[in-house]
């Protein structure tokens, strides 16, 4: 098997037939769900900049998804700021998820980094493990999820995750601690361990979102 698609052997415990699934009522995906935190510390405040809307990247290919060389120029043409160092003002750490069938794919690493100009975006990846890491200079900067996908050159839309696109025997969603969100997923904003769950399924079997993620200490 391919190591960018993981087995789903381990999560069969999550497994739930179509019939018990619940769905939910979803979220917006501009919204952030009930009992949602603020992005920064609460004695800085919440970012008061305008939530971005980065155009979706039109590369259409089934995973797992190689992470384009000029991945970091694509983050900025995405309304992300890159330098050589992380930023501090803000600094926090998000959880993604992507299933495919039974399978996670992984989440690659170095997304939103240039390895010859030493220049990262403020919202980038560092291994596999589908931690995703804000570190910014500017304190009122927000991140939706859309700027991962367009640094990684996926087209990640409401019909579209790659080539993979819903069909009469495949649902397409996108949960956000668990609760489904409506409309475009590229416009889900990120917050601190907020844990998101991109899932193309088939109609029988499907695995249940999960809820939270136990993030390693430091993050």
């Amino acid at each position: 098997m391919n190591r960018h698609l993981r087995s789903g052997v381990g999560v069969a415990a999550a497994l739930l037939t179509l019939s018990s699934l619940a769905a939910g009522t979803p979220v917006s995906a501009h919204e952030p769900p009930p009992g949602a935190g603020p992005a920064v510390s609460p004695e800085r405040g919440a970012p008061q900049g305008p939530l971005p809307h980065p155009k979706a990247a039109t590369n259409a290919e089934l995973p797992p998804w190689p992470v384009p060389e000029d991945s970091a120029r694509r983050g900025a043409d995405a309304g992300l700021k890159l330098d050589t160092m992380e930023g501090a003002l803000q600094h926090f750490h998000v959880h993604l998820d992507i299933f495919v069938g039974l399978d996670r794919v992984d989440v690659a690493p170095d997304i939103g980094i240039d390895k010859r100009t030493g220049l990262l975006a403020d919202l980038h990846t560092h291994d596999d493990s589908g931690v995703l890491h804000v570190e910014s200079h500017d304190a009122n900067a927000r991140f939706v999820l859309g700027q991962l996908f367009a640094m990684w050159n996926v087209r990640f839309d409401e019909t579209h995750l790659g080539a993979l696109t819903p069909d009469a025997t495949h649902t397409y969603r996108t949960y956000l601690n668990g609760t489904l969100v409506g409309g475009d997923p590229a416009r889900i904003e990120l917050r601190p361990h907020d844990q998101i769950s991109v899932m193309f399924q088939g109609d029988k079997v499907r695995i249940k979102p999960p809820a939270s993620y136990d993030f390693p200490p430091g993050l």
